[in-house]
């Protein structure tokens, strides 16, 4: 997962400098906005510093602590200390983390996708939160349907968290022992090893091919 940074500037509307409080839920959004990059609105929030209105002559009041790309780069646009605006009253105890996607259906690209799970998981480690407790969307904050893909398929948004929740408890010496023997052609099936789903005869065939390779 790479992450770049691109800082918004201090302002009232997009980067107030409010200290966040304890973090208990990461807010996961859609940016609405189709085929855009991450970069594309990282500079739209960083562009709200100058105070701009809506249709009803309303000031705009929007940020995010992430925005992950089209391509899985990760863009910090927040601080994790500081309150973004992105999710109301959620603002001062939750991560706020905005996902673009290539068409309206609002589903990420496979790449967008494991940078999130990336993301997510770095999260709840760091803040030692339960996943599919502390994972929320827009829409369970505000009833917005935000992100689009995750109300619309709650199966989708389901197996999010629990993807996130396998991948906090991966051995990663085990995931990279398993990489070794997968590029030696000795397992062929490292989900098998990694997710110790293993049976009777998947160690006696892996026995066998280590017993030829020695």
């Amino acid at each position: 997962m790479q992450i770049k940074e691109m800082f918004i500037t201090p302002n009232p509307y997009s980067r107030p400098q409010k200290k966040i409080g304890q973090i208990k839920n990461i807010v996961i959004h859609w940016i609405g906005n189709a085929g855009t990059t991450a970069e594309n609105n990282a500079k739209y929030f960083d562009g709200l510093k100058v105070g701009k209105k809506n249709s009803a002559g309303d000031y705009i009041y929007a940020s995010s602590h992430y925005i992950i790309g089209n391509d899985g780069v990760v863009v910090r646009c927040v601080p994790e200390n500081e309150v973004a605006y992105h999710a109301s009253d959620a603002n001062t105890y939750s991560i706020g983390v905005e996902v673009c996607h290539p068409d309206w259906s609002g589903k990420p690209t496979q790449k967008a996708h494991e940078s999130l799970v990336s993301l997510l998981v770095e999260l709840c480690k760091k803040y030692k939160l339960e996943p599919t407790r502390a994972i929320i969307r827009h829409y369970d904050v505000t009833g917005k349907t935000c992100p689009k893909y995750y109300v619309e398929d709650v199966g989708a948004f389901k197996k999010l968290k629990e993807e996130v929740k396998g991948k906090m408890k991966e051995d990663k010496e085990l995931v990279e022992a398993v990489k070794v023997l997968q590029k030696k052609g000795v397992i062929s099936s490292p989900e098998v090893w990694i997710n110790g789903v293993y049976t009777r005869d998947n160690v006696r065939s892996l026995i066998l091919k280590l017993s030829y390779t020695l």
